[in-house]
């Protein structure tokens, strides 16, 4: 069948793959026994019954005439790939679309398809045929139809089978991907970044992951109070998710140890949350005095008083969407893209970035006086698990630090926790940050549990 079919090319008003199949299917040199041989090849999952591997360009058309199901066509393709050794062949009819038989919608069917395997797709990106941004599309076409399970085999299926923590870890990297991570009973697994990222089939922490967020403002005098860190960020994705305990607390705001003199304070960096439609971030507590330092989403101002005030806490950047699905899915794409460029080394034209999300940081207390400092404001958590196990979250508000006007409390955080099938017992503590020295309490954070979409 072969080099016979090179020279084909359809009538221009044959635009669509089913008036291109017909076209292709229906040339006079063709040989009954070459068509035979096509669809006998789909139908009995043979694809040693195919002249030459080049003839999978071919392989859409019985699809496309109803000779075939696409379900018969994605496990063709799937055993062609992983037992033939074809995933480059196959690629470069992905990516060059002869006759308009594998377009774009033929691709999305097929790696949507349960009968094309993760370990395929997962050859088919690998293979170095492929380009980056239809790597790229079909990582994309997983997360935006909600295939976030076989998004998750496919990423995974050439990770580390195994990361287990044994000992106290301090990550280095902000992105961990391996088939099982596990962390044993009392080791604490600290994020070397802002955000922890954590991708696994299986993730297991019988221990603690705590990470930190941004940080707040120095102290502007030594005898008055800095404002405290937020909390950090932690993602998990996960088929099956042990929680274990998660710490995004804010850190309290420092104490006044006497009285400054200077005539200076210094505002929290703001931090980063991603939300639901619904759900707000919560307000810091503003500091003590008459020139008290404001609270902010979701950091503690500082006391102050007279002529200089206290500083406001950092104020975060918000990302709203419009629903649980929405965000899992803005995620797997960012993660997707950076699997992509840091683990595969390609570099897709367009990219959606990487969720990084934190707590703000409090306000300092003002530098004229005895001023405490405002508390960090809580991190976030955010997880999907097909089936989240148990899990104990603390994302907390820092107090604020003590003084004779003293700063407020850090704003609760944020916890979403999203599941496919099961949820089991999940506590998460998203209390304000308690004021102190007449400072204002911050408001409570939201825990937001709710069951997702998963199609795969």
């Amino acid at each position: 069948m072969g080099a016979g079919f090179s020279t084909v090319t359809p009538p221009p008003s044959q635009v669509s793959a089913t008036s291109v199949a017909q076209a292709v299917w229906s040339y006079t040199p063709r040989s009954l026994t070459d068509i035979q041989s096509l669809v006998s090849a789909i139908q009995d999952n043979n694809p040693s019954l195919l002249s030459t591997p080049s003839d999978v360009i071919y392989v859409p058309l019985p699809y496309y005439s109803g000779q075939a199901s696409l379900t018969q066509v994605a496990a063709f393709i799937d055993n062609a790939v992983r037992n033939y050794g074809w995933a480059g062949i196959t690629d470069l009819n992905i990516v060059n679309n002869p006759y308009n038989l594998w377009n774009t919608s033929f691709v999305a069917s097929l790696a949507l398809n349960p009968y094309l395997t993760a370990t395929s797709l997962n050859m088919l990106i690998l293979n170095g045929v492929i380009t980056a941004n239809y790597a790229q599309f079909l990582l994309y076409q997983l997360a935006q139809n909600y295939y976030y399970n076989k998004w998750i085999q496919t990423v995974t299926a050439n990770a580390p089978s195994s990361i287990t923590f044994s000992t106290n870890a301090t990550l280095s990297t902000n992105v961990l991907i391996a088939q099982n991570v596990t962390i044993a009973s009392g080791v604490t697994v600290t994020c070397g970044t802002l955000t922890c990222l954590f991708v696994a089939q299986s993730f297991n922490n019988q221990g603690t992951i705590t990470a930190v967020g941004a940080t707040g403002g120095p102290s502007p005098a030594a005898a008055v109070g800095n404002g405290g860190t937020g909390g950090g960020g932690v993602v998990i994705i996960a088929l099956t998710a042990a929680l274990g305990t998660i710490n995004v607390a804010g850190s309290p705001g420092g104490n006044a140890s006497g009285s400054g003199s200077v005539t200076a304070d210094y505002t929290g960096v703001g931090g980063v949350f991603y939300i639901v439609t619904g759900v707000a971030v919560p307000s810091g507590g503003a500091g003590a005095g008459n020139a008290a330092g404001a609270g902010s989403h979701n950091a503690g101002g500082g006391g102050g008083t007279g002529t200089y005030a206290g500083a406001a806490g950092g104020n975060a950047t918000v990302n709203v969407f419009s629903s649980p699905n929405a965000m899992v899915t803005y995620i797997l794409q960012g993660l997707s893209d950076w699997w992509l460029i840091n683990v595969l080394g390609m570099a897709p034209s367009t990219t959606t970035q990487l969720a990084y999300m934190y707590g703000s940081g409090g306000g300092s207390g003002s530098g004229a006086g005895n001023n405490g400092g405002g508390g960090g404001g809580g991190g976030e958590v955010v997880v999907y698990g097909y089936d989240v196990v148990s899990g104990s979250i603390d994302a907390v508000g820092g107090t604020g630090g003590n003084g004779t006007y003293g700063g407020g409390g850090g704003g609760g955080g944020l916890v979403f926790m999203f599941y496919g099938a099961t949820s089991g017992s999940i506590t998460a503590n998203v209390a304000g940050g308690i004021g102190q020295g007449g400072g204002a309490t911050g408001a409570s954070g939201t825990s937001y549990i709710a069951a997702v979409t998963v199609n795969g």
